[in-house]
Protein backbone atom coordinates (compact mmCIF):
# COMPACT_ATOMS: atom_id res chain seq x y z
CA UNK A 1 0.00 0.00 0.00
CA UNK A 2 1.51 3.48 -0.86
CA UNK A 3 1.68 6.13 2.11
CA UNK A 4 1.06 8.81 1.25
CA UNK A 5 1.53 12.09 3.24
CA UNK A 6 -1.39 14.00 5.23
CA UNK A 7 -1.17 16.94 2.43
CA UNK A 8 -1.34 14.38 -0.29
CA UNK A 9 -4.77 12.82 1.45
CA UNK A 10 -6.23 16.21 1.27
CA UNK A 11 -5.39 16.95 -2.04
CA UNK A 12 -7.08 13.16 -3.01
CA UNK A 13 -9.98 14.00 -0.65
CA UNK A 14 -11.05 17.47 -2.46
CA UNK A 15 -10.47 15.49 -5.84
CA UNK A 16 -12.81 12.65 -4.85
CA UNK A 17 -15.28 15.31 -3.55
CA UNK A 18 -14.84 17.34 -6.63
CA UNK A 19 -15.60 14.44 -8.83
CA UNK A 20 -18.33 13.01 -7.03
CA UNK A 21 -20.13 16.49 -7.57
CA UNK A 22 -19.16 16.83 -11.19
CA UNK A 23 -20.68 13.42 -11.54
CA UNK A 24 -23.48 13.88 -9.40
CA UNK A 25 -24.00 17.05 -12.02
CA UNK A 26 -24.47 14.95 -15.33
CA UNK A 27 -26.69 11.77 -13.72
CA UNK A 28 -29.45 14.65 -11.91
CA UNK A 29 -30.48 16.08 -14.93
CA UNK A 30 -31.10 12.39 -16.28
CA UNK A 31 -32.68 11.27 -13.45
CA UNK A 32 -34.87 14.39 -13.55
CA UNK A 33 -35.52 13.54 -17.06
CA UNK A 34 -36.84 10.48 -16.27
CA UNK A 35 -38.57 11.09 -13.33
CA UNK A 36 -41.26 13.94 -15.01
CA UNK A 37 -41.44 11.12 -17.86
CA UNK A 38 -44.05 9.49 -15.80
CA UNK A 39 -46.15 12.62 -15.29
CA UNK A 40 -49.28 14.27 -16.90
CA UNK A 41 -48.87 18.20 -18.35
CA UNK A 42 -51.26 18.81 -15.11
CA UNK A 43 -48.68 17.32 -12.54
CA UNK A 44 -45.25 18.12 -13.99
CA UNK A 45 -46.50 22.28 -13.70
CA UNK A 46 -48.01 21.39 -10.53
CA UNK A 47 -44.63 20.47 -9.27
CA UNK A 48 -41.54 20.01 -11.33
CA UNK A 49 -39.43 18.86 -8.61
CA UNK A 50 -41.57 16.18 -6.88
CA UNK A 51 -42.67 12.97 -7.58
CA UNK A 52 -45.37 11.92 -10.22
CA UNK A 53 -48.83 11.53 -7.99
CA UNK A 54 -49.88 9.15 -10.72
CA UNK A 55 -47.52 7.00 -12.69
CA UNK A 56 -48.04 7.37 -16.18
CA UNK A 57 -46.77 4.79 -18.24
CA UNK A 58 -48.56 5.27 -21.77
CA UNK A 59 -46.25 8.46 -22.38
CA UNK A 60 -44.14 5.96 -24.08
CA UNK A 61 -46.65 4.14 -26.20
CA UNK A 62 -47.80 7.73 -27.35
CA UNK A 63 -43.87 8.80 -28.34
CA UNK A 64 -43.79 5.58 -30.64
CA UNK A 65 -46.88 7.00 -32.14
CA UNK A 66 -45.60 11.23 -32.96
CA UNK A 67 -44.71 11.47 -36.19
CA UNK A 68 -42.81 13.51 -38.42
CA UNK A 69 -42.91 13.79 -42.09
CA UNK A 70 -45.55 10.46 -41.61
CA UNK A 71 -42.18 9.09 -40.00
CA UNK A 72 -43.27 7.73 -36.43
CA UNK A 73 -40.60 7.58 -33.62
CA UNK A 74 -40.79 3.43 -34.63
CA UNK A 75 -39.82 3.84 -37.91
CA UNK A 76 -37.09 6.42 -37.59
CA UNK A 77 -35.55 4.20 -34.79
CA UNK A 78 -35.35 1.51 -37.15
CA UNK A 79 -33.74 3.62 -39.82
CA UNK A 80 -31.67 4.84 -37.09
CA UNK A 81 -30.26 1.73 -36.75
CA UNK A 82 -29.64 0.52 -40.10
CA UNK A 83 -27.81 3.46 -41.03
CA UNK A 84 -25.24 2.78 -37.81
CA UNK A 85 -24.84 -0.85 -37.85
CA UNK A 86 -24.36 -0.34 -42.21
CA UNK A 87 -22.58 2.87 -41.72
CA UNK A 88 -20.37 1.20 -38.73
CA UNK A 89 -19.53 -1.64 -40.93
CA UNK A 90 -18.22 0.08 -43.99
CA UNK A 91 -16.43 2.71 -42.56
CA UNK A 92 -14.73 0.32 -40.27
CA UNK A 93 -13.95 -1.76 -42.76
CA UNK A 94 -12.49 1.02 -45.22
CA UNK A 95 -10.34 2.45 -42.29
CA UNK A 96 -9.19 -0.94 -41.88
CA UNK A 97 -7.76 -1.21 -45.44
CA UNK A 98 -6.53 2.31 -45.58
CA UNK A 99 -5.07 1.78 -42.53
CA UNK A 100 -3.68 -1.44 -42.93
CA UNK A 101 -2.29 -0.55 -46.58
CA UNK A 102 0.01 2.75 -45.82
CA UNK A 103 1.40 0.83 -42.42
CA UNK A 104 2.51 -2.11 -44.25
CA UNK A 105 3.37 -1.52 -48.25
CA UNK A 106 5.93 0.01 -49.41
CA UNK A 107 4.72 2.27 -52.26
CA UNK A 108 6.06 5.81 -53.32
CA UNK A 109 2.99 8.71 -51.98
CA UNK A 110 2.64 7.03 -49.12
CA UNK A 111 3.81 9.10 -46.67
CA UNK A 112 2.08 12.09 -48.40
CA UNK A 113 -1.14 9.92 -48.35
CA UNK A 114 -0.89 9.58 -44.10
CA UNK A 115 0.35 13.52 -44.06
CA UNK A 116 -2.74 14.34 -46.38
CA UNK A 117 -4.96 12.29 -44.20
CA UNK A 118 -3.58 14.02 -41.03
CA UNK A 119 -4.20 18.00 -42.68
CA UNK A 120 -7.56 16.55 -43.69
CA UNK A 121 -8.94 16.64 -39.84
CA UNK A 122 -7.57 19.62 -39.54
CA UNK A 123 -9.85 20.97 -42.35
CA UNK A 124 -13.25 22.41 -41.19
CA UNK A 125 -16.03 20.38 -42.73
CA UNK A 126 -18.07 23.11 -43.26
CA UNK A 127 -16.37 24.36 -46.33
CA UNK A 128 -16.66 21.31 -48.06
CA UNK A 129 -20.59 21.57 -48.14
CA UNK A 130 -21.23 23.17 -51.02
CA UNK A 131 -19.42 20.81 -53.29
CA UNK A 132 -20.44 17.56 -51.09
CA UNK A 133 -24.34 18.71 -52.11
CA UNK A 134 -23.35 19.63 -55.38
CA UNK A 135 -21.81 16.19 -56.23
CA UNK A 136 -24.68 14.17 -54.55
CA UNK A 137 -27.01 16.02 -56.25
CA UNK A 138 -25.56 15.03 -59.94
CA UNK A 139 -24.64 11.83 -59.30
CA UNK A 140 -28.34 10.87 -58.10
CA UNK A 141 -27.33 9.60 -54.66
CA UNK A 142 -29.22 12.61 -52.60
CA UNK A 143 -31.65 11.16 -50.36
CA UNK A 144 -30.71 7.55 -50.90
CA UNK A 145 -29.02 5.13 -48.16
CA UNK A 146 -26.31 4.29 -50.48
CA UNK A 147 -25.38 8.63 -50.91
CA UNK A 148 -25.47 8.57 -46.87
CA UNK A 149 -23.21 5.32 -46.38
CA UNK A 150 -19.95 7.12 -48.51
CA UNK A 151 -20.22 9.65 -46.51
CA UNK A 152 -19.35 7.79 -43.90
CA UNK A 153 -16.88 5.68 -45.82
CA UNK A 154 -14.07 8.15 -46.01
CA UNK A 155 -11.11 5.88 -44.90
CA UNK A 156 -9.28 8.64 -42.65
CA UNK A 157 -9.76 10.14 -39.40
CA UNK A 158 -9.76 9.23 -35.96
CA UNK A 159 -10.04 5.78 -36.69
CA UNK A 160 -7.65 5.34 -39.47
CA UNK A 161 -4.88 7.24 -37.21
CA UNK A 162 -4.96 4.52 -34.69
CA UNK A 163 -5.14 1.55 -36.79
CA UNK A 164 -2.55 2.74 -38.78
CA UNK A 165 -0.53 2.52 -35.33
CA UNK A 166 -2.38 -0.91 -34.30
CA UNK A 167 -1.15 -1.90 -37.97
CA UNK A 168 1.93 -1.00 -37.93
CA UNK A 169 3.33 -2.92 -34.99
CA UNK A 170 1.75 -5.87 -35.99
CA UNK A 171 3.90 -8.72 -36.92
CA UNK A 172 4.48 -9.43 -40.33
CA UNK A 173 5.80 -12.86 -40.28
CA UNK A 174 1.93 -14.49 -40.73
CA UNK A 175 1.19 -12.30 -43.36
CA UNK A 176 4.65 -13.95 -44.76
CA UNK A 177 3.60 -17.45 -44.33
CA UNK A 178 0.72 -16.65 -46.13
CA UNK A 179 2.31 -15.04 -48.84
CA UNK A 180 4.12 -18.55 -49.43
CA UNK A 181 1.20 -20.62 -49.35
CA UNK A 182 -0.12 -18.53 -51.79
CA UNK A 183 -2.80 -16.37 -50.62
CA UNK A 184 -3.59 -12.84 -52.19
CA UNK A 185 -2.79 -9.50 -50.51
CA UNK A 186 -6.65 -9.34 -50.10
CA UNK A 187 -7.15 -12.66 -48.35
CA UNK A 188 -4.22 -11.78 -45.83
CA UNK A 189 -5.65 -9.12 -44.90
CA UNK A 190 -9.12 -10.23 -44.21
CA UNK A 191 -8.04 -13.69 -43.09
CA UNK A 192 -4.76 -12.72 -41.18
CA UNK A 193 -4.49 -9.11 -39.92
CA UNK A 194 -8.39 -8.42 -39.72
CA UNK A 195 -8.76 -11.08 -36.41
CA UNK A 196 -5.45 -9.55 -34.88
CA UNK A 197 -7.07 -6.16 -34.89
CA UNK A 198 -10.42 -7.15 -33.86
CA UNK A 199 -10.34 -5.74 -30.36
CA UNK A 200 -9.65 -2.38 -31.50
CA UNK A 201 -12.13 -2.96 -34.24
CA UNK A 202 -14.87 -3.26 -31.58
CA UNK A 203 -13.93 -1.12 -29.95
CA UNK A 204 -13.49 1.81 -32.66
CA UNK A 205 -16.80 0.70 -33.93
CA UNK A 206 -18.85 0.91 -30.76
CA UNK A 207 -17.46 4.97 -30.72
CA UNK A 208 -18.42 5.19 -34.39
CA UNK A 209 -21.72 3.34 -33.91
CA UNK A 210 -22.80 6.45 -31.24
CA UNK A 211 -21.61 9.24 -33.39
CA UNK A 212 -23.81 7.93 -36.09
CA UNK A 213 -26.43 7.26 -33.75
CA UNK A 214 -26.15 10.85 -32.53
CA UNK A 215 -25.08 12.28 -35.62
CA UNK A 216 -27.52 15.27 -36.88
CA UNK A 217 -26.53 17.12 -39.45
CA UNK A 218 -25.34 14.30 -42.12
CA UNK A 219 -28.73 13.01 -42.37
CA UNK A 220 -30.76 16.35 -42.21
CA UNK A 221 -28.07 17.65 -44.61
CA UNK A 222 -28.43 14.29 -47.58
CA UNK A 223 -31.15 12.54 -46.69
CA UNK A 224 -34.08 14.77 -45.24
CA UNK A 225 -37.04 12.41 -46.26
CA UNK A 226 -35.99 9.68 -44.56
CA UNK A 227 -35.27 11.19 -41.02
CA UNK A 228 -33.37 9.64 -38.15
CA UNK A 229 -33.88 9.76 -34.95
CA UNK A 230 -31.24 12.49 -34.57
CA UNK A 231 -33.16 14.54 -37.27
CA UNK A 232 -36.70 13.60 -36.17
CA UNK A 233 -35.83 14.55 -32.33
CA UNK A 234 -35.34 18.16 -33.19
CA UNK A 235 -38.58 18.43 -35.33
CA UNK A 236 -40.71 16.38 -32.19
CA UNK A 237 -38.85 18.95 -29.60
CA UNK A 238 -40.02 22.03 -31.93
CA UNK A 239 -43.64 20.61 -32.08
CA UNK A 240 -44.41 19.32 -28.43
CA UNK A 241 -42.86 23.08 -27.48
CA UNK A 242 -45.66 24.31 -29.21
CA UNK A 243 -47.99 21.98 -28.07
CA UNK A 244 -46.88 22.03 -24.06
CA UNK A 245 -46.78 18.66 -23.43
CA UNK A 246 -43.16 18.43 -21.91
CA UNK A 247 -43.84 14.72 -20.02
CA UNK A 248 -44.34 13.27 -23.74
CA UNK A 249 -41.62 15.37 -24.94
CA UNK A 250 -39.34 13.41 -22.03
CA UNK A 251 -40.37 10.31 -22.54
CA UNK A 252 -39.34 10.56 -26.42
CA UNK A 253 -36.38 12.05 -25.60
CA UNK A 254 -35.54 8.71 -23.30
CA UNK A 255 -36.52 6.27 -26.30
CA UNK A 256 -33.68 8.50 -28.23
CA UNK A 257 -30.76 7.71 -25.33
CA UNK A 258 -31.24 4.71 -23.71
CA UNK A 259 -29.48 2.60 -26.77
CA UNK A 260 -26.58 4.50 -26.65
CA UNK A 261 -26.52 4.69 -22.65
CA UNK A 262 -26.84 1.17 -22.85
CA UNK A 263 -24.19 0.26 -25.23
CA UNK A 264 -21.64 2.62 -23.70
CA UNK A 265 -22.62 1.12 -20.20
CA UNK A 266 -22.28 -2.17 -21.11
CA UNK A 267 -18.21 -1.81 -23.15
CA UNK A 268 -16.62 1.17 -21.61
CA UNK A 269 -13.88 -1.07 -20.15
CA UNK A 270 -13.58 -2.38 -23.78
CA UNK A 271 -13.71 0.99 -25.41
CA UNK A 272 -10.96 2.13 -22.46
CA UNK A 273 -8.78 -1.17 -22.44
CA UNK A 274 -8.76 -1.67 -26.64
CA UNK A 275 -8.60 2.25 -27.50
CA UNK A 276 -5.49 2.44 -25.41
CA UNK A 277 -3.94 -1.02 -26.97
CA UNK A 278 -4.25 0.38 -30.08
CA UNK A 279 -2.47 3.67 -29.41
CA UNK A 280 0.39 2.82 -27.85
CA UNK A 281 1.22 -0.82 -28.33
CA UNK A 282 0.30 -3.89 -30.94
Amino acid sequence: MIKRTKSERITVYIAFVIFVFYALTLVFPFFWLLLNSFKNNQDFFGNVWGLPKEWIFHNYVDAFGLKIKSFNILQMFLNSAFIVVVGTVISMFVSAMAAYTISKYQFIGRKIIYMIAITVMLVPAVGTIPATYQLLQQTGLYNTHIGLFLMYSGGFGFSFILLYGYFQNLSWSYAEAAFIDGCGDFRVFVQIMLPQAFPVLCALGIVQAINLWNDYFTPYMYMPQYPTLAVGLDAIVKQMTQDSNWPLLFSTMLITIVPVLAVFIAFQKTIMDNMTAGGLKG
